[in-house]
C-alpha cells in the first residue's frame, strides 16, 4: 500500500492512500482547467503530479525516516517519456517538477539542478510498475490553444502553463487540506452569487439617485444608465472613460455585476495602483454590495492565523473565510494591486500562482489604467488581452485619461467603448482651465500663493513638499496651513484631511502642499491648483481636486516647472512628453485630443530597441527558444518587478491607540489581529535611512521584522511627519508620495 500523507495514528487506518489523493487532485485540476478547455491536460498533471510517492524511499519518509525524498521530479519525466519526448510534453513536465518549487527555468546549465533540462535527466527511484498498476495515461493531446498570428508566442504558452500551474497547486491544496483539516476546507466557497450582489447593488443605486438634484448628479444619473445597458455586450476588451468626479468608481461596479451575470462569469477583479483608494473603493463596495461580498488583497491586510474552527464564533469564521480567498481569490469581488496582479501574472512561485486559474471567466477592472505599470506595459497588455481571449475574461480600462492601448499591439486588437459619447460627457464635466507657468522657483509658488485663501500645490518629491511648506510657513497662519506626504503615517493624514475638508467646507482659508498622493481619488475641492510639472495624466487628477463638484464657474490649475527636481526615469520621460503637449495645446492640454497625443508621445513613438514599455524584455525572453518551450520562468518572475527598491515599513507611535497596540505586540502570542490595529501608523522609509535610523537605536525591533520609531516625540512632527535623519538623507528623497 502506498500513502500521500500521514497522521500521527501508528496503525496507519487514518494515512491518505495515494491512489485516493492523485485521483482527487486530478478530478479537481482538471475540472478547474476545463474552464478553459485544458480539462484533459489537468486530468494527467494530477495523476502524475505525485508519482514520486510510489517509492520505498517517500513511504520509509512517511514511517520517519530524515531522509530527504524528491518526489516531483518522477511525474515530469513519466510524461516526457510516455510522449515520447515531444516538446509539448514539457508543459506538463514543468509544472508537474515545480508544483513545490515553483516553475523553472528550462536552463542550458547542466551543473543546475534547478532547471528543467537537469532535472528530466536526473536519476529517481523506479516507480513505474507501481504507477501503472493503480493509473492510465493518455496518449499525447493537443495543445488546447490557439497561437493567433502576430502575437508573442512565447507570452500564450507561457500563460497557459502557469494557469494549468494554478489548477495543479489549488487542486492539491484543497485535497490536502480536506484530508488535514477538514473544518478550515468546509469554509471555502458558499459566497453570495453575483445575480444577488446585482439586486443589493440596484436597490442602493435607485436609493441613491431615486431624485438626483443638481445639473451633475443628473449627468451622473445618466451615464449609469448608459453604462448598464452596455454591459450586455459580449464578453471581451472595453475602455471605460470618464472624467474626474463622474462616479466612476459605483459606475463601473455596475457595469461588471450585469456584465458578470447577463454572461454568466465567475467573479470581479478590480486591480488598482495603490492601496489608499483600494481602501477607500473597498468601502465603497462594501457599502453598496455587503460587507460579506469583497476580498482586499494587498500588503497592508493582516491577519490572525489558525484558532480553533469548531469553537469559533460566526465573525471569525466569516475572517478566515476571507483569509483563505486570499490564497485562490475564490470570492465574488476581489480588490488588489497592479503589485499583486500583475506580478503574480509573472511569477513562478506556489503561493503567487495559486489564484492565476480563477481569472478565467472573471471581469477584471483596471482602475487608473493609465498608471498601468509604464515600464512594463507591453508584456501587461499582452497577458490581459490573451486572458480576454483564450481565458473568457472581460477586460476594462477605466480612465479619464484613457492611452490609445490598441496602438502597443503589432495586430488590430477589438477594444469597445462604454461611453457612447465621451466628448459630450467630458465637455458637460468641464470645470477647470489649465495655464503652463513655465520655469519658475518653489520661492514664487509661495509667494503666489500666500495671496490665496485657498489653494492645492502638488509638488514631485517629498523633499520638495518639506521645502516648500516650510517656505510658506512664514506667510501662511499656522491654522490655515497644511502639509500631506507619505513621511505622516495613514491615521495623521487621515486626521489633516478631514481638518482640511472641514475648513474648505466652512469657506475658511486653507493652503496645502501635497506630494502625489493627494490625486489618488482623495475627495479635496480647492478653488486653485498648483500643480508641478509631471505626467499629463498626473496633471489631470491634480486637475480634479480643483472645483470639484462644479460649484464655481471654471477655475484655473496653473502647471509649473522648477530646476530643483531633477527629472530622471520612468517619471523623467512622462514629465518630458506632458511638456511636449502643453506647448501643442495651449488652449486645452486636458482635451481628448490632447492627451491621446500624450500617450503616442510616452509609448507609441518609439523603436522596438529602444522600446520602455519592455524595460527588461520579458516579452523578448518568453519567445527566445518557443520552438523548444524552453521557459525562463524563474528569470522572468524575477525582472517582472512593479517596485524594484523595496522601501522599509516603520510603525510610529502617533497616538494612545498606536502606543497601547505597540505595547500589547511586544508581549502578544498571537500578532495578525494587533499588527492589523497597527497599519494606519506604518511609514515606509528609504532602505539606506532606514538603516542610518536603525544604527543610531532610534528604531528598534519589535517583534521579529516588525520595527518601530523608538523616539517619536524627537523624530515625527506633527505637521510633516518623520523628519529625515539627516541633511543627505532630505536631499536623496525622490519619492513622489
Amino acid at each position: 500500500m502506498y500513502y500521500a500523507h500521514r497522521t500521527d495514528s501508528s496503525d496507519k487506518s487514518g494515512w491518505q492512500k495515494l491512489t485516493d489523493h492523485l485521483q482527487n487532485v486530478s478530478a479537481k485540476t482538471s475540472e478547474f482547467a476545463s474552464v478553459f478547455g485544458a480539462g484533459k491536460w489537468g486530468a494527467i498533471a494530477g495523476l502524475l503530479h505525485d508519482a514520486g510517492k510510489f517509492s520505498k524511499a517517500f513511504q520509509r519518509r512517511l514511517n520517519g525516516s530524515p531522509e530527504p525524498v524528491d518526489h516531483a521530479t518522477a511525474g515530469a519525466q513519466y510524461i516526457d517519456k510516455a510522449w515520447n519526448q515531444a516538446k509539448i510534453a514539457r508543459i506538463l513536465a514543468y509544472i508537474i517538477a515545480g508544483h513545490h518549487a515553483g516553475l523553472a527555468d528550462f536552463g542550458s546549465d547542466a551543473s543546475d539542478e534547478r532547471t528543467l533540462s537537469r532535472r528530466l535527466l536526473k536519476s529517481v527511484e523506479p516507480f513505474k510498475e507501481a504507477l501503472e498498476e493503480h493509473l492510465k495515461i493518455g496518449p499525447l493531446y493537443p495543445l488546447p490553444l490557439p497561437i493567433k498570428p502576430g502575437v508573442d508566442p512565447g507570452l500564450q504558452l507561457s500563460l497557459f502553463t502557469r494557469m494549468l500551474f494554478s489548477c495543479l497547486i489549488d487542486a492539491d491544496s484543497i485535497d490536502t487540506e480536506l484530508y488535514a483539516d477538514r473544518s478550515r476546507a468546509e469554509l471555502r466557497g458558499n459566497t453570495p452569487l453575483l445575480v444577488d450582489l446585482f439586486d443589493r447593488y440596484r436597490h442602493y443605486m435607485e436609493n441613491r439617485f431615486a431624485n438626483p438634484e443638481g445639473f451633475i448628479n443628473i449627468i451622473r444619473s445618466e451615464l449609469l444608465t448608459e453604462c448598464l445597458s452596455k454591459a450586455d455586450a459580449a464578453p471581451g476588451l472595453f475602455t471605460l472613460t470618464l472624467p474626474t468626479g463622474s462616479g466612476k468608481t459605483l459606475i463601473s461596479l455596475g457595469f461588471a455585476l450585469r456584465h458578470a451575470v447577463r454572461h454568466n462569469l465567475r467573479r470581479i477583479v478590480y486591480v488598482i495602483p495603490y492601496t489608499s483608494i483600494i481602501e477607500q473603493n473597498a468601502r465603497v463596495f462594501r457599502e453598496a454590495v455587503g460587507a460579506d461580498t469583497v476580498l482586499e488583497h494587498h500588503s497592508n491586510v493582516q491577519h490572525e492565523i489558525e484558532e480553533d474552527l469548531e469553537e469559533a464564533d460566526e465573525l471569525y469564521k466569516w475572517k478566515k473565510k476571507r483569509m483563505l480567498a486570499e490564497e485562490n481569490w475564490d470570492y465574488p469581488i476581489i480588490v488588489t494591486t497592479n503589485v499583486q496582479f500583475f506580478e503574480s501574472l509573472f511569477a513562478n512561485k506556489r503561493s503567487r500562482c495559486r489564484k492565476l486559474h480563477n481569472l478565467a471567466n472573471s471581469v477584471i477592472i483596471l482602475d487608473e489604467a493609465q498608471m498601468m505599470n509604464g515600464e512594463l506595459l507591453k508584456p501587461s497588455l499582452y497577458a490581459l488581452e490573451e486572458l480576454s481571449r483564450n481565458y473568457g475574461a472581460t477586460i476594462v480600462f477605466s480612465t479619464a485619461t484613457q492611452p490609445n492601448l490598441q496602438a502597443l499591439f503589432p495586430k488590430p486588437v477589438k477594444i469597445e467603448e462604454i461611453v457612447a459619447d465621451v466628448p459630450k460627457r467630458f465637455e458637460q464635466f468641464k470645470r477647470v482651465r489649465l495655464e503652463s507657468m513655465g520655469l519658475t522657483n518653489y520661492d514664487r509658488i509661495a509667494e503666489l500663493m500666500s495671496g490665496d485663501p485657498q489653494a492645492l500645490c502638488i509638488v514631485n518629491t517629498r523633499k520638495a513638499a518639506r521645502e516648500l511648506f516650510e517656505k510658506m510657513r512664514l506667510l501662511v497662519a499656522p491654522e490655515a496651513l497644511f502639509h500631506l506626504s507619505a513621511r505622516m503615517c495613514p491615521r495623521h493624514r487621515e486626521a489633516k484631511l478631514k481638518e482640511i475638508r472641514g475648513r474648505l467646507e466652512r469657506d475658511l482659508p486653507c493652503v496645502l502642499i501635497s506630494t502625489q498622493l493627494i490625486e489618488c481619488g482623495v475627495d479635496v475641492d480647492f478653488p486653485i491648483v498648483y500643480r508641478e510639472l509631471a505626467g499629463l495624466d498626473s496633471i489631470a487628477q491634480a486637475a480634479g481636486r480643483c472645483n470639484r463638484n462644479g460649484n464655481r464657474p471654471v477655475c484655473t490649475v496653473f502647471v509649473f516647472e522648477t530646476d530643483e527636481t531633477p527629472r530622471q526615469g520612468w517619471f523623467g520621460i512622462t514629465a518630458g512628453a506632458a511638456q511636449t503637449i502643453l506647448r501643442r495645446y495651449p488652449e486645452d492640454p486636458l482635451s481628448l485630443a490632447a492627451i491621446g497625443d500624450y500617450f503616442k508621445e510616452l509609448y507609441f513613438y518609439q523603436t522596438l530597441a529602444q522600446d520602455k514599455t519592455d524595460k527588461h524584455n520579458i516579452l523578448g525572453l518568453l519567445n527566445e527558444q518557443v520552438r523548444e518551450f524552453a521557459f525562463p520562468f524563474e528569470t522572468v518572475a524575477q525582472r517582472f518587478q512593479l517596485i524594484e527598491t523595496a522601501a522599509k515599513p516603520v510603525i510610529v507611535e502617533y497616538d494612545e491607540a498606536a502606543r497601547e497596540a505597540l505595547e500589547a505586540l511586544r508581549h502578544a502570542d498571537r500578532i495578525g489581529t494587533i499588527l492589523r490595529k497597527l497599519q494606519p501608523y506604518v511609514v515606509q522609509l528609504y532602505p539606506q535611512e532606514f538603516a542610518a535610523f536603525r544604527h543610531a537605536g532610534e528604531i528598534l525591533e519589535v517583534r521579529e521584522n516588525v520595527f518601530a520609531l523608538s523616539s517619536p516625540e524627537r523624530w515625527y512632527d506633527r505637521e510633516i511627519g518623520v523628519k529625515p535623519f539627516t541633511q543627505e538623507n532630505h536631499l536623496q528623497e525622490i519619492y513622489i508620495f
